[in-house]
């Protein structure tokens, strides 16, 4: 099952359009204090469609159609302010400055972006999750520890979701028989029609064949190991709930080759592009960092890459301190002015470019780690190698979802939720997903939230 259905999204998306063609029409009549007439109606109409396309990427890339968890609402009005300014300086650019459009609409951009902003608004938080709230699937959670606490609460606060969990069973305190008299009340009183179990709790070995039985012979429930719900809802792998048969099954590498020749054939091209224009920055950049007196304008360490093989990273230098060696985990690194500017627009990574055009790095892939902080987290994380079987990336999934980051020390348990992230992406990786990190990893450098 999808936690979210595509109708949901299609609903949300049909809404959001119906909103931009009506804000249209209500800036006219309140620019006119009047209904518009039809001719004026549809120039602007018109008009502003050839906008809607470029708006609808801006939505998407400040997340407005990304996983509408609790935490996600709750920053719809911001997060829906911000497009909407960023979508009228747009228009603005295009009515202004591109004289393809037969109006200049300064009064009605103004009245538009208040207008639509409101609705948005209205919609999104106060209609819109109402909508869709059915609870049309109740549901028994099997299982104990942090995690599904987690996704209970997650799933069971945001009405969106079809699914509610109607009882949560605790196989380690209740005997067999117990849990399968319980389960089987729930299921015939009809208040429960999916059951959702950890299938790495070995307390369940003993209920396999009951689970079974309810599954498929008796009662047609449908069952979803909690393992795939909690990886849809948050979107990456929790350690304490998988194993090895898990990874086996899930992580060994196909060969991909149709995804794997696109994207370094998209790595190269984008290299070669970026790599050229970014020249013209580097003169700037050189200056600055000699003007401030930090040392040597490029440093030039090493990194674990794919298959844990060592490769060259250059950056700009952007901090003091060492990055060789052991020495990474005692020294003591600080960003400097000129660094700081630097990291936040991302422009220290330029350097890297070579990286991606060899092929040691992509553009899109875990970030690469110290070889002396891989010694440490070998040893105190389980599975941590496996973020090695892809070539690691500018920018990542880690990267622009998880906001803890370790920086230039030793941080095992934010290396753990790191490495949870890291493993979604290399079960799930693809075009598509390469290509909206990438929008992410936008997002990021242009509100300057630096690494």
């Amino acid at each position: 099952m999808s936690i979210l259905s595509r109708k949901a999204y299609i609903v949300l998306l049909l809404g959001d359009i119906s909103i931009l063609y009506v804000s249209v029409w209500f800036a006219l009549s309140v620019r006119s204090f009047s209904l518009p007439s039809l001719e004026n109606a549809i120039v602007h109409l018109v008009s502003f469609s050839l906008l809607f396309g470029v708006w609808f990427i801006v939505y998407f890339i400040s997340g407005l159609y990304g996983r509408y968890t609790v935490l996600f609402r709750k920053q719809l009005p911001h997060i829906i302010f911000t497009a909407q300014a960023v979508n009228i300086g747009i228009a603005a650019l295009f009515f202004f400055l591109i004289p393809i459009f037969l109006i200049t609409p300064k009064t009605v951009l103004v009245l538009y972006l208040f207008i639509s902003t409101v609705l948005l608004y209205f919609w999104r938080v106060h209609m819109y999750p109402h909508l869709l709230v059915r609870r049309e699937i109740g549901a028994v959670l099997i299982g104990t520890g942090l995690e599904l606490t987690e996704l209970a609460e997650e799933v069971n606060k945001d009405p969106l979701y079809p699914l509610e969990f109607r009882a949560i069973i605790h196989p380690e305190l209740s005997s067999s028989e117990e849990v399968k008299q319980t389960i089987q009340l729930l299921i015939e009183s009809g208040e429960v029609t999916t059951i959702v179990a950890d299938m790495s709790n070995h307390s369940l070995d003993d209920l396999l064949s009951f689970i079974y039985d309810i599954t498929f012979v008796k009662h047609q429930a449908e069952f979803i190991d909690v393992r795939r719900l909690y990886q849809e809802i948050f979107e990456r792998v929790p350690l304490s709930l998988i194993d090895y048969r898990w990874l086996l099954q899930y992580m060994s590498l196909d060969q991909k080759l149709v995804y794997s020749a696109s994207k370094r054939s998209a790595d190269i091209v984008a290299s070669v592009i970026f790599g050229i224009l970014s020249l013209a920055l580097y003169p700037f950049i050189i200056l600055a960092i000699k003007l401030e007196g930090t040392g040597s304008i490029f440093y030039v360490a090493q990194r674990v890459g794919l298959g844990g093989e060592l490769f060259s990273f250059p950056k700009f230098r952007s901090m003091t301190g060492v990055d060789t060696d052991e020495e990474v985990l005692e020294t003591k690194h600080t960003v400097t002015r000129v660094g700081a500017l630097l990291r936040r627009t991302r422009l220290d990574e330029l350097p890297q470019l070579w990286s991606v055009f060899k092929g040691d790095m992509s553009f899109i892939g875990p970030r690469p780690e110290f070889p002396a902080l891989v010694d440490v987290y070998k040893k105190e994380i389980p599975y941590y190698n496996l973020r090695n079987l892809v070539k690691p990336g500018l920018s990542g999934w880690a990267q622009i979802t998880h906001d803890n980051h370790a920086h230039h020390k030793a941080d095992v348990d934010s290396t753990v939720e790191k490495l949870s992230y890291d493993l979604f992406y290399i079960k799930e990786r693809s075009l598509w997903l390469d290509f909206y990190i990438a929008a992410l990893t936008l997002k990021t450098i242009l509100t300057k939230r630096g690494s």
